[in-house]
């Protein structure tokens, strides 16, 4: 739809006069930047790499990416030696980080970052660490139940969706550390009734 509109604007600036088409050059700069802001929106909710080459490479790039864009200083550290992921697993894991390193660009005034991998007892442990001034948990928790402030409570959903364990540690000054865990073999469904009187 965008780039319809693009074209649009092209076709009406052979119709229009000297000043019309230079408001009209502006607009079609606007809506090429928005096209833009667009893929790399999508790009960001899922990258391809993610489905193509999986959790940990693509978190190498978004490390990547993240250290081009804002200067901090991201480091990936473990390897995943075993099997693919389940991709829900996955995008749970990369929607995590990504909400950390959200909240530390805007927030946290680090000059660092860990995101830490590691699977060990049956279980995907990813922590991710930084820096920076740290925060006030507790108020950070009483602010989303007031429908403020989700980014911590949206973390905490995605890894409890699948029968993960949550916990974030912060203090002023201390920075913060964001820890989940996941069972790697997936919970066997409950029995029904008639399935436990077979």
């Amino acid at each position: 739809m965008l780039t319809t509109i693009g074209l649009r604007l092209h076709q009406l600036k052979g119709l229009c006069g000297a000043e019309v088409q230079s408001a009209l050059n502006e607009d079609i700069s606007f809506v090429n930047r928005t096209i833009e802001q667009v893929r790399e929106l999508s790009l960001n909710l899922r990258p391809p790499m993610l489905d193509v080459l999986g959790l940990e490479a693509a978190l190498r790039w978004y490390a990547e990416n993240q250290r081009q864009r804002t200067g901090l200083d991201v480091q990936l550290v473990g390897h995943l030696e075993g099997p693919r992921l389940d991709p829900d697993l996955e995008i749970a894991c990369f929607r995590v980080v990504q909400e950390a390193l959200t909240n530390v660009v805007r927030h946290a005034h680090a000059k660092r970052v860990w995101i830490e991998l590691q699977e060990e007892d049956s279980k995907l442990h990813l922590v991710i660490h930084d820096d920076g001034i740290g925060f006030d948990v507790a108020a950070k928790r009483e602010c989303a139940g007031r429908g403020r402030s989700f980014g911590v409570l949206a973390m905490q959903e995605r890894v409890e969706l699948l029968a993960g364990q949550f916990d974030v540690e912060s203090a002023t000054g201390a920075g913060t550390w964001i820890r989940a865990s996941f069972p790697l073999a997936a919970p066997s469904a409950p029995q029904t009734h008639l399935e436990a009187n077979r």
